[in-house]
């Protein structure tokens, strides 16, 4: 099977899975945060090497609630601490990088995603990019107003985008690395998008005829 090099994943419905299942948000991130670690394990394991995901966009970190960004920053402190000390991330020489507008984090968060990518900045086979406060706007009006390259030119391209939960947008992730992306959408809720979903969303990226403007 073809398999792609850079998958994008917008993972969609948390909030949606919470309320049909009659759970608290915190229970439905959780499962989501554990889905997204299981997702990106069975991608490296199938020679996957460059993972790009949407934790959260800069409007995420503007306009929700209160209460709803606390379990966030909290959810995302855990996850950077146990990202960076991922055994399985590390034997696969998997380096860590986050993108996007930390300013709009508590201290706290922002220590923990520089901890990370710092300690992983030294590895070379293969990428997990965390898109956290992230626009493609603001991307490039930040960095080309300092005068620098926006960080995602430097990357390779998204190969396969795949966002669940059942809008057909891309909600201004990685706009510079989607050029030539195959785009797949499905109406799985993002906690319910297990092994077997990962593997419809591959099989059909198989068949796609990529041509790249020939």
């Amino acid at each position: 099977m073809k398999l792609p090099g850079h998958v994008g994943i917008i993972p969609d419905g948390n909030r949606r899975w919470a309320s049909r299942r009659g759970v608290g948000l915190g229970e439905a991130y959780e499962m989501g945060y554990r889905r997204l670690r299981e997702t990106v394990e069975e991608l490296n394991r199938l020679g996957i090497r460059n993972v790009s995901v949407y934790a959260m966009s800069r409007d995420n970190c503007v306009k929700r609630g209160m209460r709803e960004l606390a379990l966030l920053h909290n959810l995302a402190s855990k996850a950077f601490r146990e990202l960076r000390e991922d055994k399985r991330l590390r034997d696969e020489d998997i380096r860590i990088q986050v993108l996007g507008d930390l300013e709009l984090l508590p201290v706290e968060v922002r220590r923990e995603a520089l901890k990370t990518v710092r300690a992983t900045s030294s590895r070379g086979g293969g990428l997990l990019l965390i898109a956290l406060c992230y626009s493609g706007r603001w991307e490039v009006e930040y960095y080309t107003s300092r005068g620098l390259t926006p960080p995602t030119l430097s990357l390779p391209g998204v190969d396969l985008l795949i966002r669940t939960g059942g809008y057909r947008r891309i909600s201004s992730f990685l706009p510079l690395l989607l050029e030539y992306a195959e785009m797949y959408f499905t109406t799985t809720l993002w906690p319910d998008f297990d092994k077997e979903e990962l593997a419809k969303a591959l099989g059909w990226f198989s068949a796609q005829q990529r041509k790249f403007g020939k």
